[in-house]
């Protein structure tokens, strides 16, 4: 199955401000954002997301999966197509496929993203990167370690100020 990392930066590699407010991120964010999540019907994500985005926001309403990772399984999903756990990367990876997924993508948070890395289970990386610097906020990946070769598949500019820069991980 392929793996996809889709998320925003800083321009000094941060995915969240210290106010966890997604106020700085550009429309066209939200446009990848959503297409990426349509065309992969299979959306993983970390609970501090996941309540960022619910019930307004999630990128897939009736239809695909949307995965949580968290702790608290006990809590009802809002939507059938919710699924809350605490599963290894590798149980997840398996779960979608049994549901006939071929591709997801992970949309935050820093602990997820760090889980499937360290993992070796991530194929391509795209990240928007807005114009704006944070003196505090939340790193891609956390202090794990691994060190993961990429190789640049594509450069967009995206409006005046934000552009998307698309990776493959190399030797995937």
């Amino acid at each position: 199955m392929k793996i996809i990392v889709y998320l925003a930066t800083s321009a000094n590699g941060m995915i969240s401000n210290n106010r966890n407010v997604p106020d700085w991120l550009s429309p066209e964010y939200g446009q990848g954002f959503m297409a990426i999540s349509q065309r992969t019907q299979a959306v993983i994500m970390g609970k501090t997301t996941y309540h960022i985005l619910a019930p307004d926001y999630l990128p897939l309403k009736d239809s695909g999966s949307l995965v949580v990772l968290t702790h608290d399984k006990d809590t009802v999903p809002p939507q059938a197509n919710v699924l809350f756990t605490d599963n290894s990367p590798e149980k997840i990876i398996a779960q979608l496929a049994a549901k006939g997924h071929t591709e997801a993508v992970i949309i935050g948070g820093r602990q997820v993203v760090s889980a499937f890395m360290e993992a070796g289970l991530v194929d391509e990386i795209i990240l928007v990167v807005e114009p704006v610097l944070f003196g505090k906020g939340l790193s891609l990946v956390e202090e794990v370690e691994f060190e993961v070769p990429l190789s640049l598949v594509a450069v967009e500019k995206l409006n005046n100020h934000t552009v998307e820069l698309h990776y493959a991980v190399k030797g995937k």
